[in-house]
């Protein structure tokens, strides 16, 4: 380094330094934000969350195994679908109109939220109450669109409102102008601005708040609240996350994998026909090259001489068996997706023993996601209840006694309760005979043997 430069930098170079950190903080604040409300460090940034959701997207859309994963959970699951039903035959009766009500027709939704449940971990429901009857009506929101949750300053898993980003606008990039903030369903008071106490209003009913000199103001009740469901997600989280995800780079690897096979077999199968000459004039070439300008076809009969010799040339490509290769990465993608190879069209890799015993937990996996899904379909009926009563549409009630049923997510076990339920019988009637147990007790362990609660 040269003396001048030495005395530049002791001279001026705090002095630049602290310019350009000035310059980065400026386009840092200009057009990089953090979205993802009160969350913590343990969330993901929103970039990282975008990327795996388009990902999963594409991936459902374009490979099969990742199609096949996600219509696996939704076939058990769902089954041949959930039923919901109420003790109270006023709020049966209003159910049955929610649920077939041609703007909702919940039946032929559910299957879709199944779906998006499992690819990005989280369904975000919007429901519009019809100021006319008070009829709710149901529409989902892709996940990819909510870029942003606010929660309760001092309680991370009470939800105050969400942000869907417009992605139509250049004018929400880098800020939070665009789009629209969405009420949350379970908050239960209005959201406050100021240190002041807020109005409080019933369970389920959220208040449009505006900024103004005296904090919060009560405007009107909202008719559109949204409602959050996510799966797999950590304590203390606030997103949920896909069951593709961690799988997302295994399927591309086998993708690529399986391209670059079908490229080398099909690759080693092509061959060229040299056609030597002998003694040939450059005018013969070019007599021959025209004349061999197209192939012949495979079967043709070609007749020469001595001077033309005909020889097939392939490409010397050594590819060895890699079977093995390709089972370990599908192996890999089976085992984070929680199924078995035979569930993807691969039974030669397991006998029926094997099977059996591989599925068990792929079932305890599915029907600890049945139980979700069918909580979830209780809280929305719930809120969706509740904004048709804030309308006087229907009587306001604290316990809905809701019943959410769901079907068998193996049908052969039918078969193995009913026969354990009738040998439990019989030994219960001799229990109660010699006043061990009770009628109550007995119908308890009858009930429990079925498989029934």
């Amino acid at each position: 380094m040269r003396w001048w430069e030495k005395v530049g930098e002791k001279v001026l170079g705090r002095l630049i330094e602290e310019r350009v950190q000035q310059a980065v903080k400026v386009v840092d604040d200009a057009w990089w934000r953090q979205v993802g409300g009160n969350a913590g460090l343990d969330e993901r940034p929103w970039h990282q969350r975008r990327r795996d959701l388009d990902a999963a997207l594409t991936a459902w859309r374009e490979n099969p195994l990742a199609r096949r994963i996600v219509s696996l959970t939704s076939d058990y699951v769902l089954g041949d679908g959930l039923t919901v039903s109420s003790e109270l035959p006023a709020v049966e009766r209003w159910l049955r109109r929610f649920w077939a009500h041609p703007q909702n027709r919940m039946d032929a939704r559910l299957p879709a939220w199944c779906d998006e449940l499992t690819r990005a971990g989280e369904l975000f429901i919007v429901l519009s109450r019809n100021p006319a009857d008070g009829m709710a009506y149901v529409r989902a929101v892709p996940a990819v669109h909510i870029d942003q949750i606010e929660t309760d300053a001092d309680d991370v898993e009470r939800e105050l409102r969400y942000h869907e980003t417009d992605f139509r606008s250049l004018k929400d990039f880098g800020s939070l102008d665009g789009g629209r903030w969405w009420p949350a369903a379970g908050a239960a008071n209005a959201v406050t601005l100021s240190d002041s106490e807020g109005p409080r209003v019933p369970a389920g009913e959220i208040l449009r708040c505006a900024q103004n000199d005296n904090g919060c103001a009560q405007n009107d009740r909202s008719d559109q609240v949204m409602l959050h469901f996510a799966v797999n997600r950590p304590a203390g989280g606030l997103r949920g996350e896909g069951d593709l995800t961690p799988i997302l780079p295994w399927l591309e690897h086998y993708a690529r994998w399986l391209e670059d096979r079908v490229r080398v077999n099909r690759l080693k199968s092509a061959f060229v026909w040299q056609v030597t000459l002998k003694g040939a004039t450059p005018a013969l070439v070019a007599q021959k090259r025209a004349q061999y300008g197209r192939p012949p076809a495979p079967g043709s009969v070609i007749i020469t001489n001595e001077g033309e010799r005909w020889e097939a040339v392939q490409p010397k490509i050594d590819a060895d068996s890699v079977e093995a290769d390709g089972k370990a990465i599908r192996l890999m993608a089976a085992a984070g997706a929680g199924v078995p190879l035979h569930f993807l069209s691969e039974g030669e890799s397991a006998t029926r023993a094997t099977a059996q015993e591989m599925g068990d937990p792929t079932f305890r996996h599915y029907r600890r996601r049945q139980m979700e899904l069918c909580r979830m379909v209780e809280e929305l009926v719930g809120a969706a209840y509740r904004l048709a009563a804030e309308a006087g549409a229907v009587p306001w009630l604290d316990d809905l006694r809701l019943r959410v049923g769901a079907p068998e997510i193996v049908r052969s076990d039918n078969e193995t309760l009913g026969r354990a339920a009738a040998q439990m019988v019989e030994a219960l009637v001799k229990m109660r005979e010699r006043g061990w147990i009770d009628d109550a007790r007995a119908a308890g362990l009858a009930l429990k043997a079925a498989g029934e609660a």
